[in-house]
């Protein structure tokens, strides 16, 4: 069996907050300073994916300084509005060797458990540039 992971969302009429069981906390609303929907699921896309890749660069010994990770999505314009594309675009800063990064961030996109989630219903891709 898999790992598990729990929330609590605690509601009020326009808001909202997530708390993970270590206590860790993310607003939730339409405001500057909160996360709607959509955005969670991006950023959640973003940090597995990051995360994935990782794990794969440290066991390929690639060596980078920093990685910025754009995630941009497009609903459907139907009743029930499931992403129709999502781009991941890397700035990639420090990088010694481009096509052994290339090839890492490849097969993060392989593994990563929510970017496969997502694939399931939308048109995935991803472009790497290196600053």
């Amino acid at each position: 069996m898999g790992s598990k992971t729990h929330i609590v969302a605690h509601y009020g009429v326009h808001a909202g907050k997530l708390v993970t069981d270590s206590g860790a906390a993310v607003a939730l609303g339409h405001e500057a300073s909160t996360f709607a929907p959509y955005e969670l699921l991006l950023g959640g896309l973003s940090y597995c994916l990051f995360r994935t890749f990782e794990d794969i660069a440290a066991k390929m010994q690639l060596a980078y300084e920093g990685v910025d990770m754009h995630v941009d999505g497009e609903k459907r314009e139907e009743k029930v509005a499931t992403l129709e594309f999502c781009k991941v675009s890397l700035r990639a800063k420090g990088v010694t060797d481009q096509e052994k990064f290339k090839k890492a961030f490849d097969i993060a996109t392989r593994y990563c458990s929510v970017y496969n989630t997502i694939s399931k219903v939308a048109t995935m891709s991803w472009s790497v540039e290196f600053v």
